[in-house]
């Protein structure tokens, strides 16, 4: 059993604010706008929205998923905070036994920055690959990108 895992900056022009709007507290019902060629539907299968809560993205062909669910752990709307759990989908179950996310997003002069770590446990049997973590990455790091433009696009949404 080993832990592994990444950690990113992305800097971002939109209000920090704005951005945890939407992609933490709203990501159930901006994902499949701002990525319908990846997010085919999202939804809250358990809870209100908040710790506890669980969200179910599904995914369309092009994602080797065909869906992830997603647990809150941490919700600090204060601090702009993020932790989540995924319960079911992704690797779990065959490389990991665990798959921790973290997401902080800062005010910043020019807007916010984005700052997003996740960490595995895997099975004693694996161990991740490079390129393995760096989808998780790059995954991420993609949402976040296509949530900006989503904003960008749309300035009144989420103001």
């Amino acid at each position: 059993m080993a832990v592994t895992g990444f950690s990113f900056e992305l800097e971002s022009p939109v209000n920090a604010a704005r951005i945890f709007k939407a992609a933490v507290l709203d990501s159930q019902s901006v994902m499949p706008k701002a990525m319908p060629q990846v997010v085919s539907s999202a939804s809250l299968l358990q809870g209100d929205g908040g710790v506890g809560s669980v969200k179910q993205f599904k995914f369309t062909e092009i994602v080797p998923l065909s869906h992830v669910n997603q647990r809150i752990d941490v919700l600090d709307e204060t601090n702009l905070e993020y932790k989540y759990t995924v319960t079911e989908g992704s690797y779990l179950g065959t490389k990991v036994t665990s798959a921790l996310y973290h997401i902080k997003i800062e005010p910043s002069a020019g807007g916010s920055i984005c700052k997003a770590s996740a960490e595995y446990e895997t099975t004693e049997e694996v161990e991740l690959t490079e390129e393995e973590i760096n989808i998780g990455k790059d995954g991420l790091l993609g949402t976040i990108k296509a949530v900006e433009a989503f904003l960008l696009a749309n300035p009144d949404a989420y103001a």
